[in-house]
């Protein structure tokens, strides 16, 4: 008659089991851990691979509203795009680099010591930063202006993209008390390829527009001064170009190469259509009440 299972000893049962499994159990330890296929691909083409991988996606820090408005996305966080850095360490350490320069960064909160958070990176880690996006409020352009020739005086920065989201409150914003710093700010500002700044509904003495045609204005009027009206000319050590974008509210700085000296009437006829441009936007600004919104300089 055939024992039960519930009646053999434990020793049988432990002797029955090993007689089963051994077999495979032995296969296993020969056989050893597998390797993974993919690392042993080429580098290049695994290169390719991760890059796809990490590439910016349709989430970011910013989201726009169903009217096009541009606004933060508080809910975004950097470590929902790191994860793949989690699979294996060799592939956190071949891949972090290209993961960081993929990745868009975003400081929410205005209380942030956005330096301290950046010193305590690896100067290397620094340097593969590409895209960074913090909240601002008055004091975060205090210390904007202040900047020397690089974001955040770390020449170890080298940002494709800073985005400057104004704070989100039932305080206004004085953007005006900034404008002429700021101009003399972009004419030294290195090691930056995109500077955006985004209104998020925010609240704008004088409207967000208004400023942006004053800051285009002040640059094209410093410049000239700086090139015919001083002796010797000060040139900029960075030259932008611009554009605002009326349905997002945001207001986009690309760098250029310095520009070279031209006599005055060749660099009045090149600045003419950027002029022209101007001059139709600031008639379609919003009806400000107040004389001197309606100054071209400040």
């Amino acid at each position: 008659m055939a024992t039960s299972l519930h009646n053999m000893s434990a020793a049988t049962q432990t002797q029955t089991i090993d007689e089963v499994q051994s077999p495979a159990v032995l296969h296993l330890i020969a056989e050893g851990p597998k390797e993974c296929r993919l690392l042993q691909l080429p580098t290049e083409l695994l290169t390719h691979i991760f890059e796809y991988v990490f590439e910016d996606s349709d989430t970011g820090p910013i989201n726009h509203m169903p009217n096009g408005i541009a606004v933060l996305n508080s809910s975004y966080t950097a470590s929902s795009k790191l994860w793949p850095l989690l699979a294996c360490r060799q592939l956190y350490y071949d891949h972090q680099f290209l993961a960081l320069a993929y990745t868009s960064f975003s400081i929410t909160s205005p209380f942030a010591n956005i330096h301290a958070r950046l010193i305590s990176l690896a100067p290397d880690l620094q340097s593969a930063l590409r895209s960074l996006t913090f909240v601002a409020d008055d004091r975060h352009f205090r210390k904007l202006i202040a900047w020397g020739s690089c974001p955040f005086d770390m020449p170890n920065l080298r940002l494709d993209t800073l985005t400057v989201v104004l704070l989100a409150s039932s305080r206004w914003h004085f953007l005006f008390d900034h404008t002429k710093d700021l101009v003399q700010l972009l004419r030294r500002l290195h090691n930056l390829k995109r500077l955006v700044f985004v209104r998020n509904n925010a609240s704008v003495k004088g409207s967000f527009k208004t400023w942006c045609n004053r800051l285009i204005g002040l640059i094209l009027k410093i410049d000239h001064e700086q090139r015919y009206l001083v002796d010797p000319p000060c040139l900029e050590q960075v030259w932008w170009s611009w554009e605002y974008d009326p349905q997002a509210q945001t207001f986009t700085l690309e760098a250029r190469e310095a520009r070279e000296l031209l006599g005055e009437d060749e660099y009045m006829r090149e600045v003419l259509g950027l002029m022209e441009t101007l001059r139709i936007s600031v008639e379609s600004e919003e009806w400000n009440p107040d004389p001197r919104s309606r100054v071209m300089y400040y």
